[in-house]
């Protein structure tokens, strides 16, 4: 793997919140926050009692991820560093039957989400994460979404990071990756990483990534663009071809 000169190793802090009714039934909440500093190896997980005396989750801190402790359903993911990256919300998809499991998660514009969910009387927040069930209660269809990353759940291989080409340069890959490495470091997965076959445009991402530590293979082989022709019409070439 590659050590890429000028990044940060990040790492995850995990706290555990209690529940705020246990008597109607809420479950604890699992919450990973990344934290980019070079004291602990890059993608280790550290329990936040083990932390030294004085040190909080704020110093260094990029984002958080949360989730259900009985389900392990993903509930929020939130960027605290800013990268650009309009307000989403992300729909997981896990395919159990895959063998290994696939994981996915799908990132649809806020905007969007917050109407369609507020035709049945709910409240979905930037950051939320959503079941499938949930996706389709309210509507949302595949022509809605911006851009998806997909992985193998037991080794941890990206296999997938699409954005669409009206919605690029404005960090939605970023805050995928960070969304899809922080739930794998909630539910104990292995971190993710890269192999050395990607597009153009996939290379040039691993290159302006400023967090992570060799997680990604060099470049062996570059794979041909994934973007439809039809989705190439109107869009400028800068989101189709890494010219910086």
């Amino acid at each position: 793997m590659t050590v890429r000169p000028g990044r940060l190793p990040v790492w995850w802090v995990r706290s555990v919140r209690p529940p705020a009714d246990p008597v109607a039934g809420d479950a604890s909440t699992v919450v990973v926050h990344a934290i980019a500093t070079d004291e602990r190896p890059d993608r280790s997980v550290v329990e936040v009692d083990d932390l030294p005396p004085g040190r909080t989750v704020a110093t260094g801190r990029l984002g958080r991820v949360a989730m259900r402790s009985d389900t392990l359903q993903l509930l929020r993911s939130e960027l605290t560093t800013p990268t650009g990256a309009p307000p989403l919300v992300l729909v997981e998809r896990i395919v159990r039957d895959a063998s290994p499991v696939l994981a996915e998660l799908i990132a649809f514009p806020h905007a969007v989400v917050a109407v369609r969910a507020a035709t049945f009387g709910a409240d979905v927040a930037p950051g939320s994460v959503l079941t499938l069930a949930d996706a389709a209660r309210i509507g949302l269809a595949a022509e809605d979404q911006v851009g998806a990353v997909k992985w193998r759940a037991g080794t941890g291989q990206v296999l997938e990071v699409y954005v669409a080409p009206a919605h690029r340069r404005r960090g939605v890959a970023t805050f995928l990756l960070f969304s899809a490495e922080g739930a794998a470091a909630a539910r104990g997965w292995p971190r993710l990483w890269g192999g050395g076959v990607r597009t153009a445009l996939g290379e040039a991402l691993v290159t302006r990534l400023r967090w992570g530590v060799g997680r990604v293979a060099p470049l062996a082989e570059v794979a041909p663009p994934m973007t439809p022709v039809e989705d190439t019409l109107g869009v400028p070439r800068r989101h189709l071809e890494p010219l910086d």
